[in-house]
């Protein structure tokens, strides 16, 4: 074995307090923007918010392509008709809500330590929440930005796991054939991602 792919959320870090599916917490996330923004809130424009994430909450719709996280809040924007000069904030905002939870399995920086003594490369492969870019993703790993070589998101792939695109560019990248890495995962996609290689 000359590399280990790791899922990110729930196996090397975690939202906490934060659950898989994020939809209880829309209303919230979506609160803070609109105060942001200044915009006078009603109940009608979050109502509308949360039909539109709900649409893209892949717990709710699995898909397999992926989309990205300005395509996402451009249609919140015009669901509030307003300008997508406001995107960048937006979705700053709304993933600033999560992340300020973002925290790192007391184990994942010893283990990826032992890892790289072995001369081990370590990759992220992972299937990102509304299309979250890799910016805000590096932000989660900065605690072991150190031993992780190689980050590939959903959005650098354009599909979801269990697709087979994502680990291949993984193992592509960590200079590696497939046969020689393995994937480490916390959900059946994870383990069907192994199965289809």
């Amino acid at each position: 074995m000359e590399a280990i792919g790791f899922d990110l959320g729930e196996t090397l870090i975690y939202y906490n307090n934060v659950p898989q599916s994020w939809k209880g917490l829309y209303r919230r996330a979506l609160s803070k923007i609109v105060h942001e923004l200044g915009i006078v809130s009603n109940g009608e424009l979050l109502n509308k918010a949360e039909d539109v994430l709900s649409r893209y909450n892949t717990r709710i719709h699995p898909r397999e392509h992926e989309v990205t996280d300005i395509e996402i809040f451009n249609d919140i924007l015009n669901v509030w008709e307003l300008d997508n000069q406001y995107v960048t904030r937006a979705i700053s905002v709304f993933f600033d809500f999560f992340q300020q939870e973002s925290k790192v399995y007391e184990e994942t920086k010893e283990i990826l330590k032992a890892l790289k003594v072995r001369n081990i490369r370590i990759g992220i492969l992972t299937d990102v929440p509304y299309g979250m870019n890799k910016t805000l993703v590096l932000r989660d790993i900065e605690p072991i930005k150190d031993y992780v070589d190689v980050v590939i998101t959903s959005v650098d792939v354009g599909y979801r796991k269990p697709r087979p695109e994502g680990f291949i560019k993984l193992a592509k990248e960590l200079k590696t054939e497939t046969t020689k890495m393995i994937y480490v995962g916390n959900e059946l996609k994870d383990i069907e991602l192994m199965r289809l290689l």
